[in-house]
């Protein structure tokens, strides 16, 4: 039975009401990060040290199926200073270390954001303040880490054709105090912090071919030409990929397919950084709702994953039971979500496979 047949039988059968199916099941469940590594790729997960005490299952299931990891929230910065000045990195720590005793890389996540700020920063932005702030938290921040870590996302969510502005710019603190070259200021900043790590420009709704993605995508390109020229240390872009269960028709087309190709030629890595499909939308039936949720990883997967320069896949969470998307889309229906690759008892549903099938099918990177 090939892994397409399999996924079939999963989508029409509850698997934990079966015990011999979970044993079939578990069999035929590589880890992905080995499927991922076969083709020179990495897979990986977002990571919160808290969901292991509440699970064990999960901290193996975590150990076992990723080679790469976010963190969650640990390192953004409110959950580093509470205070002006003032950095707990404690929690972060444990996380780095936790990874690296276990052979797991970790992306910085993230340094400039107009979300996530503790709530003094606001009020101390100004044109005259804002790039020391800003400054001062990259080198506190990418310095501690310096050295450590795989990459950074030095800006997260910097593109916003709905603000109208010819350079598609999200209208935020940073670019009212600072002005454009904020973006700038923070890859050197970063590179100069921590020059071993590898600088990410991470963005949503790239994945989207529409009228809105299409601008965003635009705008990246145009962006991009304009800090490359000047040299400023941008090495790669990161895809968000929060999609949504009733986009199958504007994911994974040509010309998303094209964009890719457009940000290889300007010699960017490319990551998939925040993998998740929210099934709000979808049908209560499980088995149905699981088909077209792993069909829509399929489809995607494969578009993305036939560029050579995409190099690595992070979902935001492997299990059911700790999704964002339970508090943040919940179902109207008041059914529990099923956005990822394990259910709530970590084992593998359907999408877990059509994720593998499309590792199995990229080519493998030299």
């Amino acid at each position: 039975m090939n892994r397409r047949d399999f996924v079939t039988m999963l989508s029409a059968t509850a698997v934990t009401k079966w015990a011999s199916l979970e044993t079939a099941v578990q069999a035929a469940a590589a880890p992905l990060k080995q499927l991922a590594d076969q083709k020179g790729l990495m897979f990986g997960s977002s990571l919160a040290l808290k969901y292991f005490e509440q699970s064990p299952a999960y901290k193996q299931l975590f150990v076992s199926q990723c080679d790469i990891a976010t963190p969650e929230l640990q390192m953004k910065w409110n959950s580093l200073s509470r205070q002006p000045g003032i950095y707990d990195f404690s929690t972060a720590d444990q996380l780095v270390a936790f990874c690296a005793t276990n052979r797991i890389k970790v992306r910085g996540h993230t340094l400039v954001w107009h979300d996530s700020l503790p709530v003094w920063v606001p009020g101390q932005l100004s044109p005259v303040t804002a790039r020391t702030v800003m400054l001062d938290h990259i080198q506190k921040v990418a310095g501690h880490f310096a050295g450590k870590l795989y990459s950074w996302d030095v800006v997260n969510e910097a593109l916003d054709p709905g603000s109208q502005r010819p350079d598609g710019l999200r209208s935020n603190l940073w670019l009212q105090n600072i002005g454009v070259s904020y973006i700038e200021q923070a890859f050197r900043a970063t590179a100069a912090a921590d020059p071993k790590a590898l600088l990410v420009w991470n963005e949503n709704y790239l994945e989207v071919s529409n009228g809105f993605g299409d601008a965003k995508r635009k705008a990246m390109l145009n962006q991009l030409d304009a800090l490359l020229a000047k040299g400023v240390p941008i090495h790669g872009v990161g895809l968000e990929a929060h999609l949504r269960g009733d986009q199958a028709n504007v994911l994974g087309d040509a010309s998303y397919e094209a964009f890719l190709s457009e940000l290889t030629q300007r010699k960017m890595k490319i990551f998939i950084t925040e993998l998740d499909i929210q099934d709000s939308s979808l049908p209560a039936d499980v088995g149905e709702r699981d088909k077209i949720v792993a069909d829509i990883y399929r489809k995607f997967l494969t578009a993305s994953l036939r560029q050579p320069a995409v190099k690595g896949v992070v979902a935001w969470g492997l299990s059911d039971a700790f999704s964002w998307i339970s508090g943040y889309r919940p179902r109207k229906d008041g059914l529990p979500v099923r956005p990822l690759a394990f259910d709530i008892n970590c084992q593998p549903k359907p999408a877990y496979f059509a994720i593998a099938e499309a590792l199995e099918a990229a080519p493998r990177r030299v």
